[in-house]
């Protein structure tokens, strides 16, 4: 029975790796110069395909925005021009654009903002793969049917009339024998007519088949525990019909590999790790001390071409392994207490320091399809606002998992999106490259994050792709400790 559950958890976490988790759109926060932004980008399900992009700010003397496609190959330099963005009627601060996403790979839109106190301009990474097939609604489906027997018919009625009707003389009568003969020509019209549907039916099945060859499948991840128990080793492999790890890994917050493990299906222990790649695409670190039990893995990871990847999968570990954390920045909780999502709720973040997560989102239903914004507050054992230390070059990071595994990401307050991503463009931009396309390692160089507030107020922009329940873990580092908080939220 438990190998039963394992293949048909198995078979739901493919549907998620094809899926980039769940959650495909793109959310940044930040400033564009002196401009704060929030860029939103929706990626097109097909490649070529339109992008939608939002810009929302709250400066009053913005005057225009000019969005621009920069592919990771070429760079700004063969970039298209930028197009102008348009304001949203009703909606101070608000413009709206779409872009052509045309080639496979690693995309960035640069959001240029132009204003009375100059010029600034943002980049936000944008993985530019399909992953679905645009499919046809039922009542569209029944009208094109309907239209195409309606001009079968019609095609079927001109063979008749071409060798009959168009022949006779005006005003003479239409002979029997014509007519049988233009009877016998329709009947025959229609299995020839019938053969011509079915080879274009033959070709649009063989374009469908060589579009779902170019459609995007995440890597794979194959977890090993060393016989001991105490280590853990994942082999991540290509599963695309196409190479979709075509470049090296880069560190991303100076790690190679963010690793999450989280108990199924109960949830109550949580790991947030950062393995050491030990080959091109083979990472180890040590195995937490997590209960025994089967846990679902997410490693994310960047590449050098500004690729953002998620690779998932499961993993059972035995007994607590007893073991010290292979990085210093490692963390796990093997009791995690989640508070239901509401006003004045608060969450025990352990470290038995009194340290707490307030709940400051409010006190219903978390809207669906819709930008947001998470928002906590770290307090000490008095319910004052915490002074936290930057861990990871952050305030704070987030994971959110949908209660079916279906939905997973790892947020920081600035969004969605990897810095290391945004520095690949800026590194490629200023041609930190060497002859064959890879970075020198000066252009991770620049460790500098971007301006944030460390008094223990944190806010994390989402946009929920479905509704459901999910669990939300914020991890945070107050008292120079690194601690975990849980709430679970209602989307609907």
């Amino acid at each position: 029975m438990r190998r039963l559950g394992a293949l048909l958890l198995a078979v739901a976490l493919t549907v998620v790796e094809t899926a980039h988790v769940g959650s495909p759109n793109v959310l940044f926060d930040g400033s564009a110069g002196a401009y704060p932004v929030r860029v939103i980008v929706r990626p097109p399900l097909v490649v070529p395909g339109l992008a939608e992009v939002i810009v929302r700010t709250t400066a009053a003397d913005v005057q225009r925005i000019v969005i621009q496609p920069v592919f990771w190959r070429t760079g700004v330099a063969g970039a298209p021009r930028g197009d102008d963005m348009s304001p949203v009627a009703g909606q101070s601060g608000t413009f709206t654009g779409q872009l052509w996403l045309m080639a496979r790979g690693s995309y960035s839109v640069y959001v240029d903002v132009h204003g009375a106190r100059g010029d600034g301009r943002v980049i936000v990474p944008v993985n530019s793969v399909a992953t679905g097939r645009l499919g046809l609604s039922p009542g569209l489906t029944t009208v094109l049917v309907a239209l195409g027997l309606v001009l079968f018919a019609g095609l079927v009625t001109i063979v008749r009339a071409a060798v009959g009707e168009s022949l006779v003389a005006p005003g003479a009568a239409f002979e029997p024998a014509p007519r049988r003969r233009a009877n016998v020509v329709a009947i025959v019209a229609v299995p020839a007519l019938a053969l011509i549907l079915f080879g274009g039916a033959k070709w649009w099945s063989a374009v469908d088949a060589e579009y779902r060859q170019s459609m995007f499948r995440a890597p794979a991840v194959d977890p090993f525990v060393g016989a001991n128990g105490q280590t853990l080793r994942l082999v991540v492999r290509d599963t695309s019909p196409y190479r979709a790890i075509l470049s090296a890994v880069a560190p991303d917050h100076g790690k190679m590999m963010h690793l999450f493990l989280v108990r199924w299906p109960s949830m109550d222990a949580f790991a947030h790790l950062h393995p050491a790649q030990t080959d091109s695409l083979v990472f180890v670190t040590t195995a937490p001390d997590l209960p025994a039990g089967d846990y679902r893995l997410f490693g994310d990871i960047v590449l050098e071409n500004g690729t953002s990847l998620t690779v998932s999968n499961t993993v059972a570990l035995a007994e607590a392994a007893h073991s010290t954390p292979s990085d210093s920045d490692d963390a796990w909780t093997s009791n995690v207490v989640a508070v239901p999502a509401r006003n004045n709720a608060v969450a025990p973040m352990g470290g038995g320091h009194g340290y707490r997560l307030a709940w400051a989102g409010g006190d219903s239903a978390l809207p669906a399809h819709s930008p947001l914004d998470l928002r906590f507050i770290v307090v000490d054992s008095a319910g004052n606002p915490a002074q936290l230390e930057p861990y990871l070059g952050m305030a704070a990071h987030a994971v959110v998992l949908r209660d079916d595994g279906s939905v997973f990401i790892h947020l920081h307050p600035m969004g969605t999106v990897a810095a290391t991503a945004q520095q690949v463009f800026k590194a490629r931009d200023r041609g930190d490259t060497t002859a064959r396309g890879r970075l020198r390692p000066e252009a991770f160089a620049d460790s500098s994050m971007m301006p944030m507030s460390f008094t223990g107020a944190l806010s994390f922009p989402y946009e929920f792709p479905r509704a459901g329940r999910y669990r939300i873990w914020v991890q945070a580092k107050p008292g120079r400790e690194i601690l975990t908080g849980a709430f679970d939220v209602e989307v609907r």
